[in-house]
């Protein structure tokens, strides 16, 4: 299980590219699927003009089949009526004859579009004039007519009709060739629309599949990042918990047998201090001393100890209150040493306040305590907001958020560069006791305040030119 954890654990793809990859698969589907619906609908808006065009044709057509049923109609009941003399003809005649007109109304607004077939309906209308005239004439006349003039107008009126049915068959036919055209038009946009369809459908499939095995792959990264972090958090409570027994043992076990060294050495020199010689008056204090510095190194072990549990609620804090606070807890130690110390408005944080104002305190008390023999101590404290992705060894999850930087600079000692990190390390100290009092647990503190917040803290310097401490806090709260 746990070498399975540590193989996926082992990524091959960073936070940041996961996040590009998924957000060009995401813009890239939606391009896709946004130009593939325009025109899957452009298509669809094609295929819906050529299936009315095909209804239109059809209706061209039907009408044109009317008129020639219309046309054939008349004729059959006129010459009905002049070889039978029945006068029922006559109503029959004319009927079928009124029919026609409406039907080449409508047949100039179905082919209205069509310029060659308005001319062939607009010489359709002018033999049909003529058809009607001869017609009506031919009937009107009924049985006492002239059976020469009876001849004369048949003949034309047989003359209209076929002029009539000649551009009928001529009207039909090119209908015919617009219906041939159309319909294979509009059954290539269908094609199209369900090759679209399909189209559409494989994208979708295609990048929704390649973002869930990209989440599935995720998921299962997850799972076992909680379980390893379940392992690291209990692993942690354990160390804490052990700390904390640390502490109380050092604050209760600890310090009574010092104490008992203190107070006999001190009563051996009190009492016996004529009667032992120098080298064992020496030894003693010696011993004292010793018993101090243990006794120092204790209750900053234990300030330490308090540090990494931070017992409290976060808060909203104003660093500049916390600032003053420190400023005050170390005034006659700023006043001793004449230093002046320059401060920017700070912003207002969610965090720990006792913490913020140790943080403030040991960073001055730093600066203070390594100032150049002989030159009154500057400090300078500044703020600016910057983008977290500028952070050395930023974590990812951190990268995409903005940080307070404070900086706290001085006119010091400073320190050489490659000490750099070491400064942060507890109990470790680059000068000598009897250089500078001191455990070295100070910076060491610093560092666990900062990361109780969620921060980072820098150090740099050159030696003999002071020293540059950069402090990064979130913008925005990740405590509670």
């Amino acid at each position: 299980m746990k070498l399975a954890t540590l193989s996926l654990l082992n990524r091959t793809l960073s936070e940041h590219s996961l996040s590009l990859i998924t957000r060009f698969l995401f813009g890239t589907s939606l391009i896709l699927i946004i130009a593939l619906s325009y025109s899957y609908h452009e298509i669809n808006q094609e295929q819906n003009n050529y299936s009315e065009k095909v209804n239109q044709t059809q209706r061209v057509i039907s009408v044109l089949h009317q008129v020639s049923s219309a046309m054939y109609e008349t004729t059959y009941h006129t010459n009905s009526y002049l070889f039978l003399k029945d006068t029922a003809y006559v109503n029959k005649t004319l009927a079928a004859l009124q029919t026609i007109f409406p039907l080449t109304l409508k047949l100039d607004t179905l082919v209205a579009e069509n310029r060659a077939q308005q001319k062939r309906l607009s010489a359709l209308r002018d033999h049909y004039i003529q058809f009607d005239k001869y017609t009506k004439r031919l009937i009107k006349g009924g049985s006492s007519s002239d059976p020469a003039l009876v001849f004369v107008l048949s003949k034309r009126k047989n003359s209209e009709v076929d002029s009539m049915m000649k551009l009928i068959v001529q009207m039909d036919h090119v209908e015919d060739q617009l219906m041939f055209t159309r319909l294979r038009s509009r059954e290539n946009y269908t094609a199209q629309v369900f090759r679209y369809n399909w189209i559409i459908m494989v994208v979708a499939i295609v990048f929704l599949s390649s973002a869930f095995v990209l989440l599935d792959r995720e998921l299962r990264r997850n799972k076992f990042y909680r379980v390893d972090l379940e392992n690291k958090i209990e692993n942690l409570n354990r160390s804490n918990s052990e700390l904390e027994q640390f502490a109380y043992v050092a604050s209760h076990d600890l310090q009574e047998p010092l104490r008992k060294i203190r107070s006999f050495s001190d009563r051996i020199i009190t009492k016996y201090q004529n009667e032992v010689s120098g080298e064992i008056s020496t030894m003693l204090g010696k011993i004292d001393g010793s018993a101090q510095r243990m006794q120092l190194l204790i209750n900053d072990l234990l300030s330490f100890s308090r540090i990494v549990k931070t017992g409290t609620e976060a808060k909203t804090l104003n660093l500049n209150m916390a600032l003053s606070d420190a400023r005050s807890n170390l005034a006659q130690m700023i006043l001793e040493n004449k230093a002046i110390i320059h401060a920017e408005n700070l912003p207002t944080i969610e965090g720990y306040g006792s913490q913020m104002v140790q943080l403030f305190q040991n960073l001055l008390s730093n600066s203070l305590k390594y100032h150049q023999e002989n030159l009154p101590p500057v400090i300078y404290i500044t703020h600016r907001v910057v983008a977290g992705d500028i952070i050395p060894g930023i974590k990812p999850s951190h990268s995409d958020i903005h940080f307070h930087q404070i900086k706290i600079s001085d006119n010091g000692i400073g320190f050489k560069e490659e000490f750099a990190e070491k400064i942060f390390i507890i109990f470790k100290r680059l000068h000598g006791q009897h250089e500078f009092a001191g455990t070295g647990i100070g910076l060491a503190i610093c560092k666990r305040v900062i990361s109780n917040h969620n921060g980072y803290i820098f150090a740099e310097s050159t030696e003999g030119n002071g020293a540059n401490f950069y402090i990064y806090l979130p913008s925005e709260s990740l405590l509670n």
